[in-house]
């Protein structure tokens, strides 16, 4: 699967992006609705996992990252830094509640996602995430799994 579609730039309006696209990327390439389909249709450890794994490949292009997620995302302003909340995951486990990413103001880059999902599947996943992942930081408290990525972190929290 071709995932340079997660490493875009994102977009600012009324700036021009002048990115080189492949045409037939646009007509050929299904890895877009493939990642959408694996994120949205895999159990909670996977989906955690396939984020730990494009967190360590580059800085993803936050926009991309909560659209794979659902549709309805909101945006607030927290001192230096944009929050942008998705409260409605298009997920077949219905097991997150909240999505939340916050981004730099100055160079629009990603720096946490907080998924908070329901307490009863918080826990279940922790071994198949250190299993699989040696190069990550991992914190875990009776609430919150916190894993560190490059310098990106991914919270999980009990809700």
């Amino acid at each position: 699967m071709n995932k340079d579609f997660l490493y875009s730039k994102p977009f600012v309006r009324g700036i021009i992006d002048d990115t080189p696209v492949d045409l037939d990327s646009w007509f050929l390439d299904d890895s877009r609705e493939r990642m959408e389909e694996k994120l949205r249709n895999s159990p909670l450890s996977e989906m955690i996992i396939e984020f730990i794994n494009i967190f360590k490949e580059g800085e993803p292009n936050y926009q991309v990252i909560l659209s794979l997620l659902g549709e309805n995302v909101v945006k607030e302003v927290r001192g230096e830094k944009y929050l942008y909340c998705l409260t409605e995951t298009m997920r077949s486990y219905n097991d997150i509640k909240r999505v939340e990413i916050e981004v730099d103001v100055e160079r629009l880059k990603l720096e946490k996602m907080s998924l908070f999902v329901n307490s009863d599947t918080y826990g279940v996943f922790e071994d198949e995430i250190t299993s699989s992942n040696h190069n990550v930081h991992i914190q875990k408290t009776s609430d919150v799994l916190s894993i560190s990525v490059n310098d990106k972190t991914i919270a999980v929290l009990a809700i």
